[in-house]
C-alpha cells in the first residue's frame, strides 16, 4: 500500500494533469516515485504526462518500469505502444499493442491505436516501393573510344631557353612549314625569347622586355616569395585614410591605417583628453560605470546575460530592482531554473542582512519580487528540483519578511 505523502504527491498530480499543467503534474509524481518505488501507478502515471509533452524516450521507460513490477498490465503496454510510436519504431509499437489487445480483446482504445500503427506502416511500405530507382547512365567502350578519337588527347611540350655567354638570348633559325609543304623562313613570326633570371656570367645584366604600366618591376623580381611580393605590392599602394582631426582653422590632422594613434601630436592629445574627460578631472571607476550602464532586461536571455555578468549582490540586486515585479512572470514564463532563482534568492538574503533595518521599502519591494516569482509558470516544479537547504533559503526570506510586516504594524 502506498505511504501516505505518495498518496498526497499523486492526488496533487493527477489535479495538475486535469488542469492541463503536465509539467507540474510530472514534477508529483517524481515526488510520489521518491516516495514509494514499488507502486506502478505512479511511473504509469508519470508516463501519460510525458507523452503529453512529446518526451517519448522518458515516457517509454517508465513504462518499462511498470512492466518489471507488473508483467501484464495493458495500460503500461498500451502507453509504451504509443511512445515508441512517437519514436518512430513501429514495430516495437505493433509488438505491444498486440500484447495488450491479447490481454484483453475488448479494448477498442487499443484496437484503435493498432490500426493506426499498421496503416502508418503500410504508407511507409507503399512509399518505399514507389520511390524511384537510382539513375544509372550505362556508358559502353565503344562510346569512350569514340569520345576519345573525337578529342585527342594534348601533348604539353616544355620550351627551352637557350642564352648566349653574355646574356643575349639566341634566335632559332629553324624552317617553319606551311600547310602547303614549302619552307619559309620569317624573322618577323618568332618570337625572342626573354629570360627572367640573371644567368650572365660576365656581371652584364641580361636584355628585360620594356613593359608598359609595371612599377616596381625590379622590386617584384628581387621577392623571393609569395609573403615578399605582397609586401612589394602593399608598399606600393597609397596610404589609406582612416580618420583624421579637422579644426576650423583649417590645419587638420589626417590619420591613415599605417599611422598609429600614439603619434598624434601633443595639442591632438589635449583635444582628445578634454573631450574624454568630464570636467573637474574625475573619472567615473569601473564598477559606478557597469552600474550606470545596466539597462533593465525585457526577456530572459537578456536577464541571464546581464545577471551573469555581475559579481556582487549589490549590483545584481539593482539590475532586479530595475524591473516592475509585475514583469517577472512575462520576462521568465517558462524557462525559470532552479541554479537562477536560488542566485536570486541570495541576493535578496544579501540585501535583507546588511544592516539597513531602517529601509522599509526594501523589505516591501522583495516582498513583491517573491510574490510575482510564485506566480511564474513551472515555479511548484522548480521548488520539487531544489535541494533542503535552498528550500530553507527561501522559506527564511518569507519568514523574515513576515517578521518585519508583523513588527511594524503592531
Amino acid at each position: 500500500m502506498a505511504s501516505e505523502s505518495a498518496r498526497i504527491a499523486k492526488d496533487k498530480g493527477n489535479t495538475a494533469f486535469k488542469a492541463g499543467d503536465y509539467a507540474t503534474a510530472v514534477g508529483h509524481y517524481t515526488s510520489a516515485i521518491l516516495a514509494d518505488t514499488k507502486d506502478p501507478t505512479f511511473p504509469l502515471n508519470r508516463a501519460a504526462a510525458y507523452i503529453k509533452l512529446g518526451k517519448h524516450n522518458d515516457a517509454e521507460r517508465d513504462c518499462t518500469t511498470v512492466l518489471k513490477l507488473s508483467p501484464n498490465n495493458v495500460k503500461a503496454l498500451f502507453r509504451r505502444g504509443q511512445a515508441r510510436l512517437g519514436l518512430n519504431r513501429l514495430d516495437d509499437a505493433r509488438a505491444d499493442l498486440n500484447n495488450a489487445l491479447k490481454l484483453e480483446p475488448a479494448n477498442a482504445a487499443v484496437a484503435q491505436e493498432l490500426a493506426h500503427v499498421e496503416k502508418t506502416i503500410q504508407q511507409k511500405q507503399d512509399k518505399q516501393r514507389t520511390a524511384p530507382a537510382p539513375h544509372t547512365i550505362g556508358i559502353s567502350s565503344t562510346t569512350v573510344l569514340g569520345a576519345m578519337e573525337a578529342h585527342p588527347k594534348r601533348r604539353r611540350i616544355p620550351i627551352k631557353i637557350v642564352e648566349s655567354p653574355g646574356g643575349k638570348s639566341l634566335k632559332s633559325a629553324s624552317p617553319i612549314i606551311d600547310l602547303n609543304g614549302s619552307n619559309a623562313t620569317k624573322a618577323s613570326d618568332l618570337l625572342t625569347p626573354i629570360s627572367s633570371r640573371s644567368t650572365s656570367l660576365t656581371g652584364q645584366p641580361p636584355e628585360t622586355s620594356t613593359l608598359p604600366d609595371a612599377p616596381n618591376l625590379a622590386a617584384t623580381e628581387s621577392a623571393r616569395s609569395f609573403i615578399d611580393a605582397k609586401k612589394v605590392r602593399e608598399s606600393a599602394k597609397p596610404p589609406r585614410v582612416v580618420g583624421g582631426i579637422f579644426r576650423p582653422s583649417g590645419q587638420h590632422t589626417i590619420i591613415t591605417q599605417q599611422q598609429n594613434l600614439t603619434s598624434v601630436s601633443p595639442s591632438d592629445k589635449d583635444v582628445h583628453s578634454s573631450a574624454t574627460t568630464p570636467p573637474g578631472g574625475n573619472v567615473a571607476s569601473s564598477s559606478e560605470k557597469s552600474t550606470r550602464s545596466v539597462q533593465p532586461p525585457v526577456n530572459l536571455f537578456q536577464f541571464t546575460r546581464s545577471w551573469e555578468m555581475l559579481d556582487s549582490n549589490e549590483s545584481r540586486w539593482e539590475l532586479i530592482s530595475g524591473i516592475k515585479p509585475s514583469l517577472i512572470p512575462q520576462i521568465f514564463q517558462t524557462s525559470l531554473e532552479p541554479s537562477l532563482l536560488v542566485s536570486i534568492l541570495y541576493a535578496f538574503r544579501h540585501i535583507l542582512d546588511r544592516g539597513q533595518i531602517g529601509e522599509s521599502s526594501i523589505y516591501a519591494d522583495i516582498w513583491s519580487y517573491m510574490e510575482s516569482f510564485q506566480k511564474v509558470q513551472r515555479f511548484g516544479t522548480v521548488l520539487l528540483l531544489m535541494s533542503k537547504n535552498e528550500k530553507q533559503l527561501f522559506d527564511g526570506i518569507w519568514e523574515t519578511l513576515k517578521a518585519h510586516d508583523s513588527s511594524h504594524s503592531s
